[in-house]
């Protein structure tokens, strides 16, 4: 059965979301891990769901940090191309109107614009990205933010995530979310909180009614 979810702005997760990083990922965090003398695949994995910050903490030592942040930007950036959009990605993002919609995420901003742009997806005008938070999911700090930075209160949101983080980051913060299937299993995210499950973002389908979003999930 449908659901209809009715809201004045979407604020959508990216890696998993709206593209398929997995790849760019694995060649960005191997290539870093190789140098660096880390495990490829360990640190390959942890960097699939954890925040940069975290992985480079857990896998690498002190004296070594600052250097592997930085190579895993450069080598995030570079491997932007190996990203590709999920199916009715962008003819969900083309149905939103301008202002009425942002991307939340854990990724670093210059990774996340370089992957948007790889995978030929808009950047929006309002990007939560880790470097504007000091918490990052599941704190509801991200999608308080990005509920503020588009102008709406956070009950006046939904959220599109693909993790149980980020469900429950969403939901802390307010906003109801539809979970994108695809990196975890529908339990997971039915059990974080997700109201509403989808196999790709364009099973999304927007209708614009005045200055409110029909958000009919198929």
């Amino acid at each position: 059965m449908d659901v209809t979810l009715t809201c004045r702005a979407l604020l959508l997760d990216v890696d998993g979301t709206l593209v398929d990083s997995a790849d760019a990922v694995r060649a960005a965090w191997s290539a870093v891990a190789q140098e660096l003398g880390a495990d490829p695949e360990e640190v390959a994995a942890a960097a699939l769901a954890r925040r940069a910050s975290e992985v480079v903490e857990e896998f690498f030592y002190a004296e070594d940090r600052p250097h592997a942040l930085d190579a895993s930007l450069r080598t995030s950036v570079a491997s932007a191309h190996l990203v590709r959009a999920l199916p009715g990605a962008a003819d969900l993002l083309a149905s939103l109107p301008p202002g009425r919609w942002g991307c939340v995420t854990s990724g670093r901003r210059e990774i996340l614009t370089a992957r948007l742009r790889g995978a030929g997806l808009p950047v929006p005008d309002v990007l939560v990205a880790a470097e504007d938070v000091g918490r990052g999911k599941p704190d509801p700090e991200p999608y308080l933010r990005g509920a503020e930075r588009v102008g709406v209160e956070p009950a006046d949101a939904v959220a599109l995530e693909d993790t149980p983080e980020g469900v429950r980051s969403a939901r802390a913060a307010g906003l109801r979310v539809v979970g994108v299937l695809g990196t975890h299993r529908p339990d997971d995210l039915r059990s974080a909180g997700a109201d509403a499950l989808v196999d790709a973002p364009g099973r999304v389908v927007v209708t614009v009614d005045g200055d409110l979003l029909r958000l009919t999930v198929a």
